[in-house]
């Protein structure tokens, strides 16, 4: 015949007060709008990651900025717009 253990008074209460801290972070992340949440998962930060990664072709490649602060990217990135046809 087995019997189940009685679960420690200690291990309860780590137990609940797991719990209630799981509850309290997800209900302050419900209160944050969407778009300035933080990416949690991987997949979130993959997605996020995709969609900046498409957004910065038209950085300079020397010095990275959007409007190009050095006269030798200026002149790559119009070679380079000018072959996708954009310049």
């Amino acid at each position: 015949m087995t019997r189940t253990r009685p679960v420690p008074a200690e291990q309860d209460a780590n137990h609940r007060l797991g719990k209630h801290l799981l509850d309290v972070v997800r209900s302050q992340d419900a209160a944050i709008p969407a778009d300035r949440r933080a990416p949690r998962t991987v997949a979130e930060m993959r997605a996020r990651l995709a969609t900046v990664g498409t957004a910065q072709n038209d950085v300079c490649p020397l010095c990275e900025y959007w409007t190009c602060r050095c006269p030798r990217g200026a002149a790559a990135s119009a070679v380079a717009h000018a072959g996708k046809g954009l310049a």
